[in-house]
């Protein structure tokens, strides 16, 4: 058998040692040795089977030997030869989804597919691919303090090609920089979200109470996230709702006016800040004549827009037309052009009858072993009702999410739900489909589900 080197570049950065990280955990579970790591400017011996792992700018042996021109952003190239492999990105999180695509599309189908598994011995079965994301921005809402090991959570959107995170917190965690640093080593960018306005009670909730809140809302960056290297704002207000009015007043037109004084204050200083406003609409679809009047630097981002693949169960399909078609209204209310997202459901969620707001800053993410084991029990059933809702109903989600990426050229963010699931210690099958789906769109719907369900860090219980 063939000794395997992974040939990285000569200076790699945090996002390339976590690629090679990653490769060498993969190869380890086929092989049971370690691979050799050498850089593209070491002497490597006689009679390995050499993976060659960058860029073109980055690893002169890539630049030599690849024959394929890369021209979008986390775009990845893999060639096996037969005795050579190459995994080229176009930037270093191409490099980083090539090497989730290598075990994905190429190593574990020799396991199951090849009769005999992989052997690193040459002449290797030949292979390329060459692939793109569909969907700009991809990944995970949730609330932080239901995070329980951060790397390993991280980690795992990692493995999913995953690039974006929405955490909700009442106050900025205290270990808050380990945890930027860590997410963009791995190319994930990181969105914090606090209240403007919102409240669990909306319902209760006097319009009054926003008449002088911009200006708290803005202290509040100012004095708890102006600093931090973060990659954008999240908020809800008071859209949370089934009413259409608060006090009289039309919800939809209440929030806009809202918004927009509060988002020009943040512009005025910071006009390049990311500003996303999540958005209920149960309480503003039918009065979107106001809600297109949102600045257009805001970045809506839809929830509850009706059934699958939106909804908390996820098993109600029949007004699936009628969803497609709010939705499809919805992203381009302001222009195929606008700053749109969405956040499906029908994952897990928080249990809101146990639930108790934090009272200040916590170190989250650090739990121990014991108590993950505790959540993984404590969450199983819920994910299993969940994947029943995915096994018979994902194929509308395709749909649904097919039809937004087309409508936006890709150029959308789509953050599912995944409050309180353990994602940190299982990646569950459902988990792992949606983020295919906005990987690769237009692929047949049959056979996504086959390459999802043959990945051994896939779990189904």
């Amino acid at each position: 058998m063939s000794k395997l080197a992974i040939i990285h570049p000569k200076d790699p950065s945090k996002t390339a040692r976590r690629a090679v990280a990653f490769l060498s955990e993969f190869l380890l579970d086929f092989t049971f040795e370690y691979p050799f790591c050498y850089s593209d400017s070491d002497t490597i011996p006689d009679g390995t089977l050499n993976i060659y792992l960058g860029t073109k700018e980055n690893n002169r042996k890539v630049k030599e030997l690849s024959e394929v021109i890369l021209s979008k952003a986390e775009q990845y190239n893999i060639c096996v030869k037969e005795s050579y492999v190459i995994i080229e990105g176009f930037d270093d999180a191409g490099t980083l989804y090539g090497v989730m695509d290598f075990y994905n599309h190429y190593l574990i189908k020799q396991k199951y597919y090849g009769g005999f598994g992989f052997k690193p011995e040459a002449p290797l079965p030949e292979f390329s691919r060459v692939s793109a994301p569909d969907t700009a921005e991809r990944g995970i809402w949730t609330w932080g303090h239901v995070i329980y090991d951060y790397k390993h959570f991280l980690d795992n959107m990692a493995k999913l090609k995953m690039n974006s995170i929405i955490i909700w917190n009442d106050f900025v965690p205290f270990n808050i920089q380990e945890i930027l640093d860590y997410a963009h080593e791995l190319c994930i960018k990181v969105i914090l979200g606090y209240p403007w306005g919102w409240d669990q009670r909306c319902r209760e909730m006097s319009l009054s109470v926003l008449d002088n809140m911009s200006e708290e809302i803005f202290e509040k960056f100012e004095r708890d996230y102006s600093h931090l290297d973060i990659d954008g704002i999240y908020f809800q207000s008071i859209t949370e709702l089934n009413e259409e009015r608060i006090e009289g007043v039309l919800v939809a037109e209440a929030v806009t006016n809202f918004v927009n004084r509060t988002s020009a204050l943040f512009y005025d200083k910071y006009p390049e800040l990311l500003i996303e406003f999540g958005l209920h609409a149960t309480s503003v679809k039918n009065s979107l004549e106001y809600i297109a009047r949102t600045d257009k630097r805001v970045r809506i981002v839809w929830e509850d827009l009706g059934s699958m693949p939106f909804s908390y169960g996820g098993a109600a399909v029949e007004n699936f037309d009628e969803t497609l078609e709010l939705a499809l209204k919805t992203a381009t209310l302001r222009g195929t052009d606008d700053n749109f997202g969405i956040v499906p459901k029908a994952m897990t969620c928080l249990d809101w009858s146990a639930f108790k707001h934090p009272i200040g800053p916590q170190n989250w993410g650090v739990s121990s072993k014991a108590m993950k084991e505790n959540r993984i029990i404590r969450k199983r059933r819920n994910w299993r009702n969940s994947l029943a809702v995915w096994m018979i109903n994902g194929d509308y989600a395709l749909k649904m999410f097919k039809a937004l990426i087309d409508v936006k050229g890709g150029n959308l963010s789509m953050n599912v739900l995944i409050e309180d699931g353990m994602f940190e210690e299982q990646i569950m099958y459902q988990a792992a489909l949606f983020s295919e789906m906005l990987w690769n769109s237009g692929a047949d719907y049959n056979e996504l589900v086959r390459d999802v369900v043959i990945r051994e860090y896939v779990e189904f219980v």
